[in-house]
């Protein structure tokens, strides 16, 4: 029978790790027959070669068997991948070949015949891990590299150091805690240099510069070609003046309904209520007027500026089932975020609107790498000298009929590719960016965005409350004595008296998320803020409403945002990007900081709320408050152990050695040495570097003739146990040494060796 050895051990680790790195790629995509089947095999065929190579001496034809299983573990991946083309059910030529380099590279960790294909094996496991990492879309896909890196470090380490240990025995000292010591030094490393480059990676971008497009040919072809959201740059067909403007495709091949957003809602909140005794002014027209003027009236109307909270039933609205795509914009970028078309910061009890006006028609024009970037004048200071918390992202129309344009929260400015007009882009009154003198942006535009990022440091320190809000907000007079009741109780009811703003507003909050549930579609939903409050149960306009007066009342300035929801489910891996539809409509809430920034409060449950990253600092201050007696309480007690330390360690071995009697003698001897040895180490005494225990023993117990005495029994015997021909250890004279060299002797030892000044 043969013996593994532990560099063997640790190469076929590392080479089943690059085994582990491809099952991703072809557990989901593939039939699960043939893949589990395949996946069978190789273990099958892993197993009796290492059963060849372990039984190897007993059995005469092994060297034929074990290179006979090592070939079929190579070619299973080919075989199947030929049979499953052959029944219909093809399995893709890259996930057999990247197969086919891990079952190579676990050959050559069973065989291991010499140290050249031994570290052959570990070079092509790393790279293979390492390619499948860059090739993965998923975060966690890093854990793999670094685990094989783990091992990689531990196995150089062993080898280096058997090398090390048989060049210079007299000078080196053997150790256990070496590789312990180093791996964790080096898993220390590779996280921080995870967290340095976390966010700093660029995505990948699948199907990019030509390879399988999507539609409508290359860039080689055609500089307009469509090729989806990853290179939406092509998607423009500006080539020579910037007022030929417009999408490649036409309406024909899309077929899109072009909702608005007001329609979305009433698909899904439902129309809202008519408002009693408002009288309206009226222009009598001639009859050939009367349709283009309507119709034109109703599109005025649904972007005016206002939006209800009070709804009626929703009705069942189905798309016509000839529309090939009913998508109303994808998104490139970050999911779980919030792309707002409207916003409104006044609340009459029924209706919000916008008062304040934030337009600005004159952006300011930058020209990054040749491209014409068109930005917010009061924001593109903090873009260009703080590029590194600044996001990217690309949006493509597909079917929304509006000039508005759904961006994140605090975008600073906008690019689209050949357009280099400074009037084709502008704020409206809300700050929402959008494009003027259209009735919409055209379908298949493709927009680059670029947003800055807020952190859980600026909120918490440019938030504060202003005493003076709720006098000069109007909407905080106009609420109902019931209803505003009831927005005070639930203020209340969410334990905000001791905290911070930033605290109050969270467990505001927190208590919408828990107590609340969301219900758009029901027939018992709420229809107005009132039945909302009592009942606890509606939709997200109600939330949204709720939080915003709840942030009023703590003294924080709030407004109402609708646009859409980027569901994290919604993100097409081969496309690359995130569709976004009509049901993801959705309304949440944004509060202002002290600098004038707005950030984004999602108080709805269901929806992700918005992650702001917060510093090292911050999250070392917010451990500290909340567990600040436990600090406080381990931090003496660590310091009382360290003031006992002699007490404990001598406690702690003097237990080891009484429960030390199952070991043979030789076992029983070294750790009466390392027990020796351990408190000499606590009273500051090390044996140094190449003196033999005899002779460190002997010269640490000579001032003590008595102790000198045990010492002189217990050396003989360990000598004659280990060199001699005695199988027995002298158990007294032992048990008397260990019991006699505690750390409180070993110190008055040390200091009747120290000479007299």
């Amino acid at each position: 029978m043969q013996t593994w050895s532990r560099r063997r051990i640790e190469t076929i680790l590392l080479a089943l790790l690059g085994i582990t790195a491809v099952i991703p790629f072809r557990f989901f995509p593939e039939p699960p027959a043939w893949f589990l089947s395949e996946m069978g095999c190789l273990s099958v065929f892993f197993g009796l070669a290492v059963l060849c190579q372990t039984w190897g001496s007993r059995f005469r034809p092994s060297r034929v068997a074990t290179t006979a299983c090592m070939f079929f573990l190579c070619a299973t991946p080919i075989v199947f991948a030929m049979l499953a083309r052959a029944f219909g059910a093809p399995i893709p030529f890259e996930m057999s070949g990247l197969t086919t380099f891990a079952s190579v590279s676990l050959a050559l960790a069973v065989a291991d015949s010499s140290r050249r294909i031994s570290s052959l094996s570990v070079v092509t496991s790393g790279f293979l891990i390492l390619f499948c990492a860059a090739i993965s879309d998923d975060q966690n896909a890093v854990i793999l590299p670094l685990l094989w890196m783990l091992i990689c470090v531990w196995h150089l380490v062993a080898n280096r150091w058997e090398r090390l240990d048989l060049a210079m025995p007299d000078s080196v000292e053997r150790t256990w805690s070496l590789r312990p010591r180093i791996i964790l030094i080096a898993l220390i490393a590779l996280l921080i240099g995870g967290y340095a480059i976390k966010g700093r990676t660029p995505s990948s971008k699948p199907f990019e510069f030509g390879f399988m497009p999507t539609s409508g040919g290359t860039g080689w072809s055609d500089p307009a070609a469509r090729r989806g959201v990853g290179s939406g740059d092509e998607a423009i067909a500006a080539k020579d003046h910037a007022e030929s403007f417009g999408a490649v495709d036409s309406d024909i091949f899309l077929e899109s309904t072009e909702s608005t957003l007001f329609d979305m809602f009433n698909d899904s909140l439902g129309p809202p209520k008519k408002k009693k005794n408002v009288s309206e002014r009226r222009q009598g027209m001639n009859n050939e007027n009367v349709i283009p003027m309507h119709e034109k009236a109703a599109r005025t109307d649904q972007g005016a500026g206002s939006f209800s909270t009070e709804r009626l039933p929703a009705k069942k609205h189905t798309h016509a089932k000839s529309v090939l795509s009913t998508d109303i914009v994808q998104w490139d970028g970050p999911t779980g975020i919030r792309l707002a078309m409207h916003r409104y910061d006044t609340f009459d009890g029924q209706e919000w609107s916008q008062s304040s006006n934030l337009s600005n028609p004159t952006l300011t024009r930058i020209d990054i790498k040749e491209a014409p970037w068109f930005f917010d004048p009061a924001s593109r200071d903090s873009f260009l000298s703080e590029p590194d918390a600044v996001s990217v992202g690309l949006l493509k129309i597909i079917g929304l009929d509006s000039q508005r344009l759904p961006v994140p929260m605090l975008t600073s400015g906008v690019h689209i590719k050949k357009i280099d007009r400074q009037d084709f882009f502008a704020i409206s009154k809300d700050g929402c960016f959008f494009m003027p003198g259209r009735i919409k942006v055209p379908p298949l535009t493709v927009i680059h965005v670029a947003n800055a990022l807020l952190t859980e440091d600026d909120i918490r320190e440019k938030l504060h409350a202003k005493s003076e809000l709720a006098a000069t907000v109007p909407h905080m007079h106009s609420l109902e004595p019931s209803t505003a009741n009831l927005i005070n109780e639930l203020v209340q009811s969410a334990g905000v008296r001791a905290l911070k703003p930033t605290d109050q507003l969270a467990s505001c909050i927190d208590q919408l998320r828990t107590e609340f549930t969301f219900d758009r579609h029901a027939d018992t939903a709420a229809s107005t803020l009132r039945e909302f409050l009592q009942s606890r149960q509606g939709g997200d306009h109600l939330f949204a409403t709720t939080a915003a007066l709840m942030a009023q009342k703590l003294g924080l300035p709030s407004r109402l945002v609708t646009g859409f929801y980027v569901r994290p489910d919604a993100y097409e891996i081969t496309a690359g990007h995130s569709c976004v539809q009509a049901e993801d409509v959705h309304v949440w809430a944004e509060v202002q900081l002290d600098d004038g920034r707005w950030f984004e409060i999602e108080p709805t449950p269901g929806y992700i709320p918005p992650h702001y990253k917060p510093s090292w600092g911050l999250l070392a201050r917010k451990f500290a408050v909340a567990h600040w007696p436990l600090m406080l309480g381990s931090t003496l007690s660590i310091f009382l152990v360290y003031l006992t330390r002699r007490i404990w360690v001598d406690l702690l071995l003097s237990t080891a050695w009484y429960l030390s009697g199952f070991l043979k003698p030789r076992q029983r001897t070294r750790l009466a040495v390392g027990i020796i040895e351990a408190r000499a180490r606590v009273a500051g005494t090390v044996r140094p570097v190449g003196q033999s225990q005899r002779a460190w023993l002997e010269d640490l117990v000579r001032p003590d003739s008595n102790v000198a005495v045990v010492a002189k029994r217990f050396t003989d015997s360990a000598d004659s146990l280990f060199f001699g021909n005695s199988n027995e250890l002298a158990h007294q004279d032992s048990l008397q040494l260990v019991s006699l060299l505690r750390v409180r002797t070993i110190i008055s030892l040390k200091h009747k060796t120290t000479p007299s000044v």
